[in-house]
């Protein structure tokens, strides 16, 4: 018997990476960064930015966000395929990131609770965890300004950490000093809360949140040196027609 497909919102297996599609992904950006030593590509996003654009959806010459994006390679992946590509994050970009790759990318500063962007601004927004390092209240200003910049039938592909409780101590037990986790890593009602039930915005899809965390752990751990996982969401902004 086939098997079963998984659920398209769903949590990080490491088993994907060996996925043909997404070794391609990762090996072009593997390439990119090795040109330069600015851009970077941490481990969780080898499976959350191969599952964001299997989920997109993206057609050539639509415009897309990278919110929060810092020094990833991510945009100018974006850029390289085709893409119209915003990027914005908090904090300066590094000086002449926008001139490693050659790519067009429109980069700037913007707070993610009040972005300077216009309404139904993009067809997609990629929110690659992100999230949980906002303090809670601005969590849900941020899902409202990703739904005023979408335009109706545009998508929000959003990643990010996700652990059996949110409130249980947390340590980077990996390379280097341990430290503890002072961000606001998600569990399901923290999930629900946040995404799942966000003003304006319908799942695209099934939703598979099942983990065994006594395995899970562990993995992890080896991994990329914290006992979370992450959890990719895909979100809709209904068309007007509907």
């Amino acid at each position: 018997m086939a098997d079963t497909a998984p659920a398209p919102n769903r949590l990080l297996n490491l088993a994907e990476l060996n996925r043909s599609d997404f070794r391609e992904i990762l090996s072009r950006l593997d390439e990119m960064t090795a040109r330069d030593d600015i851009t970077y590509l941490h481990p969780g996003k080898r499976w959350e930015y191969p599952w964001a654009l299997e989920r997109a959806g993206l057609q050539p010459g639509e415009k897309v966000l990278d919110a929060g994006c810092g020094a990833s390679i991510f945009p100018a992946y974006l850029a390289e395929r085709g893409y119209r590509v915003t990027a914005c994050d908090l904090e300066q970009f590094p000086a002449g990131l926008q001139y490693l790759h050659g790519e067009g990318v429109d980069y700037g500063r913007a707070d993610l609770t009040r972005m300077p962007y216009a309404d139904d601004a993009f067809d997609a927004v990629f929110c690659i965890s992100v999230i949980e390092h906002l303090p809670r209240e601005a969590m849900d200003a941020a899902m409202n300004e990703f739904h005023r910049i979408l335009r109706p039938g545009g998508r929000i592909l959003l990643t990010t950490d996700y652990y059996e409780d949110a409130s249980a101590p947390l340590w980077y037990e990996g390379p280097g000093p341990a430290f503890d986790v002072d961000w606001n890593v998600f569990d399901r009602p923290r999930l629900e809360a946040v995404v799942l039930n966000a003003a304006g915005f319908e799942v695209m899809g099934d939703i598979d949140l099942s983990a065994d965390w006594e395995s899970i752990r562990p993995r992890m751990l080896a991994f990329h040196g914290y006992p979370y996982t992450s959890v990719g969401v895909a979100l809709v902004k209904p068309p007007l027609n509907r």
